[in-house]
C-alpha cells in the first residue's frame, strides 16, 4: 500500500476476501472498517489474538460445543471473540453477552456483531468482571470465559464469587515480563492449583514465541 491508497481499499479487500472464503467474521470487519475503526483495532485481529481465540473455539468444540444459556466473554475489548464464537457452525451458543470495563468497546463490538445483535444473539456489557454479580442474571450464565486470569489480582478470590458447578473456559499465560500481568503462572499444572475447578473438561497449553499461554474449560 502506499500513501496514495484510497480510503476504502482495506475494505474492498476484506470484501473480496469475505467473499472468497465465505467467512462472515471477516464481512462484518469490512462493514466495521467502513464505518471508521479504532485505530487499535489492527491489535484485536493481530494473528497472536486470533491464533489463540481459533484455539479456544476448537477446544470449546471438542468439550462444550452446546453451552445450557448465554456465554459471558469477560475483558472481551472489541466483541471479536463473540464474533468467531457465533460464526462457528459446530457451536450452538444462544447468545454472547461481551463484557469490558472501558465503555468505549461497547459500541464498537455491538457494531461488529451487528448481525447477531439484530437477532438477539449478541450485547455488550460495560462492566466490571470482579463485581458482576453472575447469580443475578437472567438467564443464567452457560459458560463464563475469562481469557486474562494474569490480569487479576486473586485469581481464587474472584473465582469463589462464582456458583458451585459454573462451567468456565480460562485463560493465563507466565508472561511475567507485562507489568500488568499480576497472576501469572509458570506451567498448565499451576494454573490448574490456582483455579481449583470441581470438574475439568481440557487443559492445554500453547507455546508462542515469547511466552506460553495455558487455558482450562471445566466447572467451578
Amino acid at each position: 500500500m502506499t500513501h496514495d491508497t484510497p480510503p476504502d481499499a482495506f475494505y474492498d479487500i476484506l470484501r473480496g476476501v469475505a467473499a472468497l472464503t465465505g467467512n462472515s467474521v471477516v464481512a462484518d470487519l469490512a462493514r466495521l472498517i467502513a464505518d471508521g475503526m479504532p485505530q487499535d483495532l489492527w491489535i484485536a485481529f493481530n494473528h497472536k489474538q486470533i491464533g489463540s481465540k481459533r484455539w479456544l473455539v476448537d477446544a470449546l468444540a471438542q468439550v462444550m460445543p452446546q453451552p445450557q444459556g448465554p456465554v459471558f466473554v469477560l475483558g472481551a475489548w472489541y466483541g471479536v471473540l463473540a464474533a468467531l464464537l457465533l460464526a462457528d457452525e459446530r457451536l450452538a451458543i444462544p447468545a454472547v453477552v461481551s463484557v469490558d470495563l472501558d465503555p468505549a468497546c461497547a459500541p464498537v463490538a455491538e457494531r461488529l456483531n451487528r448481525r447477531h445483535v439484530a437477532t438477539g444473539r449478541f450485547r455488550a456489557l460495560t462492566a466490571d468482571m470482579t463485581t458482576l454479580d453472575f447469580a443475578a442474571q437472567e438467564p443464567a450464565p452457560g459458560l463464563v470465559i475469562n481469557t486474562s486470569c494474569e490480569h487479576l489480582a486473586d485469581v481464587p478470590g474472584w473465582l469463589s464469587t462464582l456458583s458451585s458447578g459454573t462451567p468456565l473456559l480460562l485463560q493465563s499465560n507466565d508472561y511475567v515480563r507485562e507489568p500488568d500481568h499480576r497472576s501469572c503462572v509458570p506451567s498448565l499444572e499451576a494454573f490448574q492449583a490456582q483455579a481449583g475447578l470441581s470438574e475439568t473438561l481440557f487443559a492445554g497449553a500453547l507455546p508462542t514465541k515469547n511466552y506460553t499461554r495455558f487455558m482450562l474449560i471445566g466447572r467451578r
